[in-house]
């Protein structure tokens, strides 16, 4: 691909002081999808928040589950999307992240939360309410009752009931207006060893599918690749010339990005 006859090819750009600038703004700018994931355990018997807010470990298969959804990061050290988590311990000491070359998420799991005053749990259920894509893992007799947890988010639950023969069963609920999303299905039985990374592609398809929903909504993508055509064609232009297309680019981006960042900055919920 490079061969020195496609050299003609290639457009080489100028080292200089602007190029530097823009490159390194350019790597300053995120170019990845950013989810985070609520994740609640219920305890047998359990059947109002705060009791299952209150919780600050589950079983071995919940401990085994959330596990296998990412990596164990240290939130004061954590270089990646935080979702709103605090570096201070006030939102616990480390959350489950997974991420992928176009993809962060970040976990916000109850039991890995503060829960030992009132203040703690009103601060858990802001963090974990204001998710649009909640995890439950219920191992009540009963099925879960939409509304335990009084959030005006929540558009996506993927409930999981554990079975006796070692099998899952999941229960999906959404709002009616929320678009079809998998691989999993409301009424799927899964197996152990493929529940972790089965319900975090689906949490993230879930999220996909709510944000679509949003006005002007765009991926990140494009608005990257604006910044970068932007940085190539500003290369070899006179400083006028450079301003008008800059003019012509932030006009574009604020287009762009003013579904994102709604999405991102939504009122928190009591």
């Amino acid at each position: 691909m490079n061969s020195w006859d496609r050299r003609k090819s290639f457009h080489l750009l100028k080292k200089n002081s602007k190029l530097l600038r823009e490159l390194k703004n350019l790597d300053s700018r995120q170019c990845r999808e950013t989810h985070k994931i609520a994740v609640f355990y219920i305890r047998e018997g359990q059947e109002d928040k705060c009791s299952i807010l209150s919780n600050y470990a589950g079983s071995q298969a919940y401990e085994d589950f959330v596990s296998g959804l990412g990596w164990e990061v240290d939130l004061a050290t954590h270089c990646g999307f935080m979702g709103g988590l605090q570096r201070n311990g006030s939102t616990g000491l480390t959350a489950p992240y997974y991420a992928t070359s176009t993809v962060e998420v970040i976990f916000h799991v109850s039991t890995r939360m503060p829960s030992d005053s009132d203040d703690c749990l009103t601060k858990k259920l802001r963090h974990l309410g204001n998710d649009e894509v909640h995890i439950v893992w219920s191992e009540h007799t009963r099925d879960y009752r939409y509304g335990i947890i009084p959030t005006d988010f929540g558009d996506v639950l993927i409930i999981i009931y554990p079975m006796k023969n070692h099998m899952y069963f999941i229960q999906i609920i959404k709002k009616p207006q929320v678009p079809f999303f998998g691989p999993l299905f409301n009424g799927a039985i899964v197996t152990g060893s493929l529940l972790p990374s089965l319900v975090r592609a689906t949490c993230i398809n879930a999220s996909r599918a709510v944000k679509s929903r949003l006005t002007l909504y765009q991926s990140l993508y494009p608005l990257h690749l604006h910044r970068v055509f932007f940085t190539i064609s500003c290369n070899n232009r006179s400083s006028l010339e450079c301003f008008s297309v800059k003019k012509k680019r932030l006009a574009i981006e604020v287009k762009l990005s003013k579904a994102s960042v709604y999405s991102e900055t939504k009122t928190p919920s009591g």
